[in-house]
């Protein structure tokens, strides 16, 4: 039982290179995982394939991390920073809120 591979799909089904169809949607600024489920294959898979071929693709960007954010280093006491530091009671009382 012999198993089509992926590359083979991407010449049986496009009738172009691999390196072609990859640089095409690499161009288009699709990520991996866009690339692998039009292929209908594995992440992985793509990654491996785009490396043998030198090809990346569009990365998602990374959200900044919480603890950059304006709110979180807001001197006062906020929803976002809430949890994050020791607050005094006067404090904690002087904003409405409850100390054990």
């Amino acid at each position: 039982m012999s198993t089509i591979t992926v590359e083979q799909r991407i010449f049986d089904n496009y009738r172009c290179t691999v390196a072609t169809l990859l640089e095409q949607y690499a161009a288009q600024g699709m990520t991996s995982k866009q690339v692998a489920e039009k292929l209908d294959c594995g992440v992985s898979n793509v990654r491996r394939i785009a490396r043998k071929h030198s090809i990346s693709f569009n990365q998602p960007s990374v959200s900044p991390k919480i603890s950059y954010s304006k709110e979180f280093l807001d001197r006062t006491i906020n929803a976002t920073n809430l949890l994050s530091r020791a607050w005094s009671d006067r404090f904690l009382c002087s904003v409405g809120l409850e100390t054990a």
